[in-house]
């Protein structure tokens, strides 16, 4: 695997959070405050280059990150800094298609499970497509859900 492709993958796995965007059209058969949790995530990584900060904003301060198999978590620090570096180098999320598969929510805490697809062009002007399953874990801090822990397999298709 290429570096690039390493970056771009820990962009799209990092599945996230832009506060205030809700989704286009509401998710059939989840109640109101599960398509609360569906739309926090709703627009992934899409336009980050503009807004990193509302992006980054979306994590819980002690978010981490976790690829299924790894024998390590990734820290937020750790991870903000290589999405940053990542866009910075004129690399662009241009695409993110979020599959609900279900949300789970019990009080201030959430679990959403999905499947996404995640497209972005390179600097180099190569359009790619990344396709995961992940867990989130949110929480909801003043009232606002924010995601805590992300867990990501990648999936062959």
């Amino acid at each position: 695997m290429s570096k690039h492709l390493a970056i771009v993958l820990m962009l799209g796995l990092s599945l996230l959070a832009r506060p205030g965007m809700a989704a286009d059209a509401e998710t059939a058969g989840f109640t109101p405050e599960q398509q609360a949790v569906i739309d926090a995530v709703k627009k992934g990584p899409v336009g980050i280059e503009s807004d990193f900060g509302a992006w980054a904003d979306g994590y819980a301060d002690d978010w981490t990150y976790w690829r299924i198999g790894a024998k390590n978590t990734r820290q937020r620090g750790e991870h903000m800094t290589l999405v940053r570096d990542f866009v910075d180098a004129g690399n662009r999320v241009i695409g993110f298609d979020l599959e609900p598969v279900d949300v789970v929510i019990r009080g201030d805490v959430a679990m959403l499970r999905l499947i996404a697809t995640e497209t972005f062009v390179s600097v180099e002007g190569e359009t790619s497509s990344v396709r995961y399953a992940s867990a989130a874990m949110l929480t909801r801090e003043d009232g606002r859900w924010k995601i805590l822990a992300t867990n990501i397999v990648y999936l062959d298709d």
